[in-house]
């Protein structure tokens, strides 16, 4: 073991940190960097987010309101990232027995439809399809609504705006990306069991918001929002509001935002097991910090010139917990217990404060050895990433 490695605690390790006996600017920095990293995520988010943001109702979402900053959507993917997405290697198709672990599900009015009608079976009993995007874009100008769920894990811009996302929501995420080119809703009027962003990538749809005495299936007796969305625009509304997504004939593709809170899994009973928890959270702020990047981790450590940009993997945030025996910082982060030196510590925080940042940006002791191998440490930990 390094001074300048970071490693996960065990359960012996963790009875032996001491409170205190940490340079108080490194518990400042920490402090900062958690603040800053929540202004930053906003800063990034005001241009793409809340165009349209539901702040007359009862009752109010829990996350905030970001304002308007114009429509800076150059980064955000649309129908071409899509279509090579969808066609670059089989994908499961929702059906029997797939349920919520399909990539993708087809329907039309009358419900869920096969993937046969749109791609080529891989193997004869399974429910993975090679699509045809000739048959896809075909369904889709006659009606057919195509829902991609976690198309963010997929997209590197999504996947960043997830974080941002997290980051000042507080709230784990779960996107789905529906695509049509009809002028009929699929799925008609319904409520969401948590907050929900909905944001246009391209194309257009018209979004109405009904009165919360809107039965499950409409229609609506009174229609208080009614807003056509165009790329860029964006729809916060709170948890349990009716509403309805209608197409407008032409192609376009809406992301749908799963806000879901810890009292979300909580209602539902579901455990939220992608987290690494076996058990319930006890509180926001440990749930907070089980909360991580939607970008894979790298297979193996990546070389670290001084242009190389980095990025946290805890959109939760760190806290210190005190120090070992042997004088390293132990802090909490990203659903576990970790120990590294003041130095790897203070790397990291800076990392947070600022990302996405280049290493020689970072390189805090003027060492670019020191912090390249403090840097590779955090990555194998799985608390900061590299991007392109």
């Amino acid at each position: 073991m390094t001074s300048h490695s970071a490693h996960r605690l065990d359960e012996v390790d963790r009875l032996a940190i001491r409170e205190g006996g940490l340079p108080d600017d490194l518990v400042s920095l920490i402090d900062t960097a958690n603040s800053a990293a929540v202004e930053r995520a906003a800063a990034r988010l005001r241009p793409l987010l809340g165009d349209t943001v539901v702040t007359v109702l009862e009752r109010p979402c829990e996350a905030p309101a970001l304002g308007s900053a114009g429509n800076d959507v150059g980064r955000l993917p649309g129908r071409t990232e899509f279509e090579g997405w969808l066609t670059a290697e089989p994908r499961l198709v929702a059906g029997p027995g797939t349920g919520a672990n399909a990539d993708m599900e087809l329907r039309d009015a009358d419900g869920k439809l096969p993937g046969e009608r749109f791609g080529n079976r891989l193997e004869p009993d399974s429910d993975t399809f090679q699509m045809d995007i000739h048959r896809v874009r075909r369904a889709l100008n006659e009606g057919v609504t195509l829902g991609i769920r976690q198309f963010d894990r997929w997209s590197p811009a999504l996947a960043s705006l997830m974080d941002d996302i997290v980051a000042v929501s507080g709230a784990d995420v779960f996107t789905k990306l529906f695509i049509s080119a009809g002028a009929t809703s699929v799925t008609g009027w319904h409520s969401d069991r948590q907050d929900v962003i909905a944001l246009m990538l391209w194309g257009s749809k018209r979004f109405q918001l009904g009165d919360w005495d809107t039965p499950e299936g409409g229609p609506a007796s009174r229609i208080i929002l009614d807003e056509v969305l165009k790329p860029g625009d964006c729809l916060l509304f709170p948890e349990g509001h009716p509403h309805q997504a209608v197409p407008l004939g032409d192609d376009s593709g809406l992301l749908s935002i799963a806000l879901l809170r810890r009292h979300n899994w909580i209602s539902r009973d579901q455990m939220p097991t992608h987290l690494g928890v076996s058990e319930f959270p006890p509180s926001e702020v440990t749930y907070r910090r089980l909360l991580r990047s939607r970008l894979p981790l790298a297979a193996e450590s990546p070389y670290l010139a001084d242009s190389t940009q980095l990025r946290t993997r805890i959109p939760g945030g760190v806290e210190l917990l005190g120090s070992t025996p042997d004088g390293e910082a132990a802090f909490a982060a990203a659903g576990g217990v970790f120990a590294a030196s003041p130095d790897t510590t203070a790397l990291l925080a800076a990392v947070h404060a600022s990302f996405p940042v280049t290493l020689g940006e970072v390189s805090l002791s003027g060492d670019p050895e020191a912090a390249a191998q403090q840097t590779r440490s955090l990555v194998e930990m799985g608390l900061v990433i590299t991007t392109p």
